[in-house]
């Protein structure tokens, strides 16, 4: 629940409830006015009454009259109204009480003059009713006014939660990469050690921002450089010592061992989300998977495979960067663990209204217990001393989940049913659903 609904249902049934405890206070106010008030009336017909001191021995009164009286003496009635009983309505006691009689509520006045009883008698309902109007004339523009009273509370929890929402405007039309600080005038004194904790935490997360930049740019460069010149000093060795030097031969492994890994995590960190481009737009997956395959069919060519494309022009939603990391991911591994003369197949086609990247080779595949333990960093296939004689470090197939997760797609790992080895199978969703998702996202953001 919104703070400004909060305010609104709690001020409002605050204000109901104290108009409600002021209608029942009022109501009882008005009761006792109305009861001294019908008192005094009834007191003074009661003294008109024994003054005229009437001889007739039944007056007739209207049906609806909300007055009755009787006159005794001696304990003998002398005279009475026609909606009064023979009976005494009353006891013979001075004072005020109340009676039931002719199937009604009554407020009875007693009187004693020499010998002679006047009982005089009101009915109790219109004592109710007048109590009623009063409290209804007093509560009832109140009533009717809760609902403008509402409006105006509204309009003015609005004013002063108007910072509150600037800031969140501010908030939500920041990009990931913007750690700019928040500027903000009239934003009141609660608001303001929120914003300047907000700006503290964004220096401090532009400087680390930068800070990695720095390292990722000095690494690619001082690590580069010195494993380039390793390279070449370690093929010169090689060619004056011979390739027949086991020692020289596992250097040589080492370094481009090294290599890789150091160029797998630079990778790595390119496509980490705090530095992954959110403008993704939509690209064609052909050309960049025949880049990819250009550029590693050096390789697939002096290990006597057979690679083949099948292509459908599929489209989908994403980032180039990070599309042909994926691919040449995948199709370098492919290209790996496929043994002399083996098949790989490269396929891109649609499945309903998903879009898919299929890898195919005819190499030993992975088992089913392995399957789940692949995409860990670091993680290889019988260890780092396994047989395979294959240059990696664990990171390939973790860079390919990390890519596909931010494209909110699947990937899934099985048997390829044509080549019988692994078949890898990246699942995108379409155009339309991404953008529904993003839409989904952007509103829970902004609600």
């Amino acid at each position: 629940m919104s703070i400004r609904r909060y305010l609104m249902l709690i001020i409002i049934s605050i204000i109901t409830l104290i108009v409600f405890i002021a209608a029942i206070q009022g109501y009882k106010a008005s009761m006792l006015q109305a009861a001294d008030l019908f008192d005094v009336q009834l007191s003074s017909f009661a003294d008109t009454l024994i003054s005229l001191e009437p001889q007739k021995n039944n007056i007739k009164v209207s049906s609806n009259d909300t007055l009755a009286f009787q006159l005794w003496s001696n304990n003998r009635l002398i005279s009475k109204s026609s909606n009064t009983p023979q009976q005494a309505i009353s006891s013979f006691k001075h004072g005020f009480s109340e009676h039931n009689f002719m199937g009604k509520r009554w407020r009875v006045f007693s009187l004693k003059k020499h010998n002679t009883w006047i009982l005089v008698a009101q009915l109790l309902k219109p004592r109710f009713e007048l109590a009623e109007k009063v409290i209804l004339s007093a509560v009832t523009p109140i009533i009717l006014t809760i609902p403008l009273l509402s409006i105006i509370i509204s309009l003015i929890i609005s004013y002063g939660l108007k910072p509150l929402q600037q800031l969140k405007e501010q908030l939500t039309k920041k990009n990931i990469n913007d750690l700019s600080t928040i500027n903000m005038e009239h934003a009141g004194k609660e608001l303001q050690p929120i914003i300047d904790t907000l700006n503290r935490v964004l220096s401090q997360l532009d400087k680390a921002y930068e800070r990695e930049k720095r390292f990722a740019s000095d690494a690619a460069h001082e690590l580069r450089t010195p494993l380039s010149v390793l390279k070449i000093n370690a093929h010169n060795l090689q060619y004056e010592l011979g390739s027949d030097n086991e020692s020289l031969n596992n250097l040589m492994a080492s370094v481009e061992r090294m290599v890789h890994v150091v160029e797998q995590i630079l990778k790595l960190n390119q496509t980490n989300p705090e530095q992954f481009s959110q403008q993704m737009k939509k690209i064609v997956l052909t050309p960049i998977v025949q880049q990819v395959i250009a550029q590693l069919y050096t390789d697939i060519s002096a290990r006597k495979q057979i690679i083949e494309f099948v292509d459908n022009n599929i489209e989908i939603y994403g980032n180039d960067f990070c599309i042909a990391t994926l691919a040449q991911n995948l199709i370098a591994n492919a290209s790996k663990y496929t043994p002399l003369g083996g098949q790989i197949l490269v396929s891109t086609l649609q499945h309903g209204e998903n879009f898919i990247l299929q890898i195919e080779d005819s190499g030993p595949g992975i088992t089913e217990e392995e399957i789940n333990k692949v995409f860990d960093r670091f993680y290889r296939i019988g260890g780092d001393c396994n047989n395979s004689k294959v240059i990696g470090c664990g990171l390939g197939l973790a860079i390919v989940k990390h890519i596909v997760v931010l494209h909110q797609g699947s990937i899934k790992l099985s048997i390829s049913p044509q080549l019988q080895g692994l078949m890898v199978t990246v699942t995108f969703p379409s155009l339309l659903e991404h953008h529904h998702t993003v839409a989904k996202k952007t509103v829970e953001v902004h609600s």
